[in-house]
């Protein structure tokens, strides 16, 4: 059996390295796969938080152990200066969790002729506070799909139009959400045909066609729309009939 007393500061800090490591890729999965799915982790710039958070936390704790660990301290000191070193890492891998989460996508909000993947962080509680369910709560899992349209009423417009001037555009007034199948008939008949994506895109043209074969339609039952993003816009594939969504791609939408 392994004993601390046994080990030299660099097997101590492999050893805190290794396990730092499976941390970090369980918690990086684990954020990809239920806050981030593709292609919102590209588009919102997650990597530059993740390996940010990852990096920190990873190296803060080896390099501390490696720095510390000295046999001769005795096996109460090792163990307390261990304990010290790992809610040191606890607690940078929770704030950065916690501003992964803060920042999550909330929302791919369709409205007028687009997409917008909308920030859990960039709600504003007023207008949460006049949503009525089930949009008055920021969603904690996978970001929905729903649509936002103004109902024909003056005042609820002029209000609208004066949230966006204080820059909260549409998108960001749940109050105005419905679910995606009443505005998918809207997102249908604002689409573009696939030709066009792919001549904006010759690049990903294989990764179009690859989206357009598992769709199991044909090329000319399908459309795309730009979806707006904040680290990088990215295209949506619908169908052309009923507005489903049946793919994203990193694409060029403009």
């Amino acid at each position: 059996m392994l004993r601390l007393a046994n080990l030299s500061r660099w097997q101590a800090g492999g050893g805190h390295l290794l396990l730092s490591v499976a941390i970090g890729a369980t918690v990086l999965a684990a954020m990809i796969l239920v806050w981030y799915p593709p292609p919102f982790f590209e588009a919102t710039g997650g990597l530059g938080l993740v390996l940010l958070m990852i990096g920190v936390d990873v190296t803060l704790g080896p390099l501390l152990t490696t720095a510390v660990f000295n046999p001769a301290k005795g096996l109460g000191q090792l163990k307390l200066d261990l304990a010290v070193i790992g809610l040191l890492q606890l607690a940078a891998l929770a704030y950065g969790i916690h501003v992964m989460y803060t920042a999550r996508p909330a929302y791919l909000v369709f409205a007028v002729d687009r997409f917008d993947l909308v920030m859990a962080n960039t709600i504003p509680p007023a207008e949460l506070a006049k949503a009525p369910p089930p949009w008055h709560r920021v969603p904690v899992g996978r970001p929905p799909t729903v649509g936002a349209r103004i109902p024909d009423d003056p005042k609820l417009k002029e209000e609208s139009l004066f949230a966006a001037l204080a820059g909260v555009d549409l998108p960001q007034q749940p109050r105005f959400f419905l679910p995606y199948a009443e505005v998918a008939g809207d997102a249908a008949r604002k689409g573009r045909e696939i030709a066009d994506l792919k001549r904006r895109n010759p690049d990903r043209a294989a990764e179009i066609d690859a989206i357009v074969r598992a769709s199991g339609r044909a090329e000319s039952g399908l459309r795309w729309l730009a979806a707006r993003a904040p680290n990088r816009d990215f295209a949506v594939v619908v169908d052309a009939a009923d507005g489903a969504i049946v793919g994203m791609t990193m694409a060029r939408p403009w």
